[in-house]
């Protein structure tokens, strides 16, 4: 448990300076533990209308009583919560903002010229110069970029998507328009749209039904779509002054994605690895299926074969002596039992393979 130590004369000269609340606040103590503290050590305490009087120019001090014998110093503890409780964990966003604020060469500026612009700038203000300044809306050449803002903003525009653009690719990243003619930043293979737009507002329509939108000159840069959207506008700080917090969110929300394409194709090798386990299970059932059907016809056979065996060794003992006729008959009974015993096979001169499984229908 952590205490923090005064002397005497320490306290005496603290408590004059500094009301009970600005030093509980500044030393993570309680007011009753230093209110014991002082009575401990015989410090006299201001009366809660010394602080008023000294706003309007009074100072009146109670001095330390000489006259006093006890120790000359005191430990007072710390509050609990001051103790117990971890210092807050800045969130990943601010980590990454400072990490970015801290690189001496980002180039987290943007000029009030535009200087040197991206390829993709240039083309943009290229298509805004050579307009057509009789129509009412402007559409940028098909590799340039839309923005959804009035004229006079256009230029303010161009600065800072130029310093958005040179930031990404300074951090490695790309900045295109994809398939769909969006204007996307490529972080570490992820394709997250960006948009920058000015805000409107509505007010009554000068028609007297229903709203107007009115243009406000409020920037509004937006990243990302449904969910995962997040956009920023001008404020205290204008969005020029928010580059490094708007490229942090972009390489966090890179890093979800990526994890979250990790954790599917991961997911995605265990169903099949359970759909293999499934289909080669089916499958030695469908098999194990085939193989008893075919044992119990081949058993069925066998008692076929049984049966008969036992009758033509009762035709010969039923016969004795043997005619020819009787033993040419035994022979070919022989042959046919033999072809259709599972257990000898002899292929026969007439009937076929296809024949076994048909003869019960003869």
């Amino acid at each position: 448990m952590k205490t923090i130590t005064f002397t005497r004369a320490e306290l005496y000269d603290l408590v004059w300076k500094k009301n009970l609340g600005q030093i509980s606040h500044l030393y993570g103590l309680s007011s009753y533990g230093i209110r014991q503290a002082c009575a401990t050590l015989k410090v006299p305490l201001p009366h809660a209308s010394y602080w008023i009087q000294l706003k309007h120019g009074y100072s009146w001090v109670a001095k330390l009583s000489e006259a006093y014998e006890g120790p000359e110093s005191i430990e007072i503890l710390k509050k609990k919560y001051e103790t117990n409780v971890p210092p807050p964990v800045p969130s990943p966003i601010v980590i990454r903002t400072r990490e970015i604020e801290k690189d001496p060469k980002a180039p987290l500026t943007v000029g009030e010229r535009l200087t040197k612009p991206h390829r993709l700038i240039q083309i943009t203000k290229d298509s805004w110069d050579k307009r057509d300044k009789s129509k009412r809306n402007w559409e940028p050449d098909m590799e340039g970029i839309s923005l959804n803002m009035a004229d006079a903003l256009k230029p303010r525009a161009l600065r800072f998507m130029d310093g958005f653009i040179k930031l990404l690719e300074y951090r490695g990243h790309e900045f295109r328009k994809n398939q769909y003619g969006y204007t996307v930043a490529l972080v570490d293979g992820i394709e997250i749209e960006v948009y920058l737009r000015e805000a409107d507002k509505r007010v009554p329509s000068k028609s007297g039904y229903g709203t107007d939108l009115v243009p406000t000159g409020i920037f509004i840069f937006q990243v990302g779509k449904y969910s995962e959207q997040k956009e920023w506008r001008d404020g205290s700080t204008p969005i020029e002054g928010l580059l490094a917090r708007i490229l942090a969110k972009l390489e966090l929300m890179a890093e979800k994605e990526k994890e979250w394409q990790e954790e599917s194709r991961l997911r995605q090798i265990e169903r099949e690895k359970q759909e293999a386990i499934t289909r080669a299970a089916a499958e030695r059932k469908q098999k194990e299926v085939q193989d008893f059907k075919a044992l119990l016809k081949a058993a069925e056979r066998f008692d076929e074969v049984t049966r008969l065996r036992n009758y033509v060794e009762a035709v010969q003992k039923q016969v004795d002596p043997l005619d020819e006729e009787i033993r040419q008959w035994i022979v070919w009974a022989e042959k046919k039992i033999n072809w259709m015993d599972p257990l000898v096979g002899t292929p026969d001169d007439i009937l076929t393979e296809s024949d076994l499984t048909q003869y019960k229908k003869w």
